[in-house]
């Protein structure tokens, strides 16, 4: 018979499983020692399916232990993150999927891959549908022998193209990196038109121009530092209500650690 489990909270949903096959083994207290599922799926609200070819979990050791090997079938990300941002105007048709494989135990070793399968976004604002043109959106992440490798990239015909890799290093029995966790890497993005960003400024505002970031990372998982450039050019500003119509500019921006120094700022109106 389907079992189902209904989830409150921001992203509430109603759980569902059919068919599944489990051995349970308890403790002489009556407590989980440790649970192997055959092959399964479950249903994650109406859109997403978690399907696992293999389950292994152990609660019996001093650090509780997990296999998963794993995928999440393409879903519409719109609902989602609606859900999250309710006033962004979301709209389109992209999928995405994931492939997971998670061993986890004396150490923590995981390949995980979240990536675009097919369609576009769109931002709904007062004027009309911005395009952000995606035809790449994956974020992978890798970790072995105590080293988390995240490795992002993004490609869109008006977004433009982000790319990059942050290395940190921690314990290799550690789940997630603590803050203080040695981190390196860097960063390039390259924004064909900012003005795909007039959502996220108040009303009434409109951003246009383009930028490029080329970036080194370092500092700690929780305190990133950042040193490179940012450049911009035919930047413009306008907001006709508070009489702001500025265009033609151009900036060079200096990153250097937690701070960052002006070279050039120039805008004409």
């Amino acid at each position: 018979r389907p079992a189902r489990l209904s989830v409150t909270g921001p992203l509430s949903c109603m759980v569902a499983a059919r068919d599944l096959r489990a051995q349970l083994v308890f403790d002489g207290q009556a407590g989980l020692a440790s649970l192997q599922a055959d092959a399964g799926q479950l249903q994650l609200g109406p859109d997403v399916a978690l399907i696992w070819d293999a389950v292994r979990m152990q609660f019996d050791t001093p650090r509780p232990a997990l296999q998963l090997r794993a995928r999440i079938d393409p879903f519409s990300l719109v609902p989602l993150l609606t859900r999250l941002q309710p006033g962004m105007g979301w709209q389109g048709d992209m999928r995405v999927g994931a492939q997971l494989d998670i061993q986890a135990g004396e150490r923590m070793d995981a390949e995980i891959v979240i990536e675009r399968h097919d369609g576009d976004l769109h931002l709904a604002g007062s004027e009309g549908l911005q395009l952000l043109g995606l035809s790449e959106a994956r974020l992978a992440v890798s970790v072995h022998d105590g080293v988390w490798l995240f490795t992002p990239r993004f490609k869109g015909r008006i977004l433009g193209e982000v790319t990059g890799s942050a290395r940190l290093r921690t314990a290799a029995q550690n789940r997630w990196p603590a803050a203080d966790a040695p981190l390196e890497g860097d960063v390039h993005a390259q924004v064909a038109d900012i003005g795909i960003w007039s959502a996220w400024v108040p009303p009434g505002w409109r951003l246009a121009g383009q930028l490029g970031t080329t970036a080194r990372l370092s500092g700690t998982f929780g305190e990133p530092r950042y040193h490179g450039e940012v450049t911009g050019k035919e930047l413009s500003v306008r907001n006709l209500l508070a009489g702001v119509n500025v265009s033609g500019g151009q900036i060079d921006l200096r990153l250097e650690g937690d701070n960052a120094r002006i070279e050039r700022f120039t805008l004409r109106g």
